[in-house]
């Protein structure tokens, strides 16, 4: 998957280091969960900011689809501005949104535990059972930090009651897992180990080092949120992108983890 027009990792790096300095600035100075978290979350939809153009707004709040069906609250989402009457309310940063008009959301978590992935797993598939095709809106869990995402707790989380609900209608689930202060990233496989953002399983994706894996996953997860702006203009319009968000990527010398988690299941081996 090599790109000679992707950006320097280094490049990448630059807002990793952003992201580390801001984090370390604000928790030195309180240590109020839901002011540190409310900071952390604007810090991410800064960066996203950065990588897309006007037509698409950063928010937070809830995706209506009539009286009764309504989102969980969701950190960030990427709603599209062309959509006819995206917006059933709108002031500031907070917005109550259609599905039709979200094109990826993000569920942001200081402390990334196991009840903070309950809790993200919970509302990213609040959000999907509102579209018409559950694999939309593109969903990612960001941690800062937390509990390391070893092989031992990722099974017992995948494991619990809450994300093992998912285990039929697992589409339902996080396109992409990123534990930001350990380096470590989750995509979705299908079971013999190709990429599938829907696929089953999820695997630790990595570079072989002496390469920064952190830079690199950042621009895997902005790649992510383009592409899922990508698909859903080529939805709206009937033409193919022309694949920007592949430039964002430098997948030469990329693997996944021989071990895989699925809901309800935990860890297994790649087939």
């Amino acid at each position: 998957m090599a790109n000679i027009n992707a950006p320097d990792i280094e490049y990448f790096e630059s807002f990793v280091d952003e992201i580390k300095g801001k984090f370390q600035r604000i928790k030195t100075l309180t240590s109020h969960r839901v002011t540190s978290g409310d900071y952390h979350e604007e810090i991410l939809r800064t960066i996203i900011r950065n990588f897309l153009t006007k037509r698409y707004s950063v928010k937070k709040g809830f995706i209506y689809k009539g009286k009764g069906d309504v989102s969980n609250q969701i950190d960030i989402m990427i709603v599209d501005e062309t959509m006819p009457a995206a917006y059933l309310f709108q002031e500031g940063d907070f917005a109550i949104v259609i599905p039709e008009a979200v094109i990826a959301i993000l569920e942001v978590k200081t402390t990334l535990n196991a009840g903070d992935f309950d809790n993200a797993v919970e509302n990213i598939a609040s959000a999907k059972r509102l579209s018409k095709f559950k694999v939309n809106p593109f969903s990612i869990i960001f941690g800062y930090s937390g509990t390391t995402p070893s092989d031992k707790n990722l099974n017992k989380w995948f494991k619990r009651p809450s994300p093992t609900k998912l285990k039929e209608d697992f589409v339902l689930g996080p396109n992409a897992i990123m534990f930001f202060k350990d380096g470590c990233l989750l995509t979705r496989h299908k079971d013999n180990g190709g990429w599938d953002s829907n696929g089953k399983y999820y695997h630790k994706a990595f570079r072989d080092p002496p390469v920064s894996d952190s830079g690199w996953q950042l621009s895997i997860i902005l790649a992510m949120i383009i592409s899922a702006c990508e698909t859903g203009e080529m939805r709206r319009t009937h033409f193919f992108p022309a694949n920007i968000a592949g430039r964002l990527i430098q997948g030469e010398g990329s693997s996944i983890s021989h071990n895989r988690f699925s809901f309800g299941e935990g860890i297994s081996k790649k087939a």
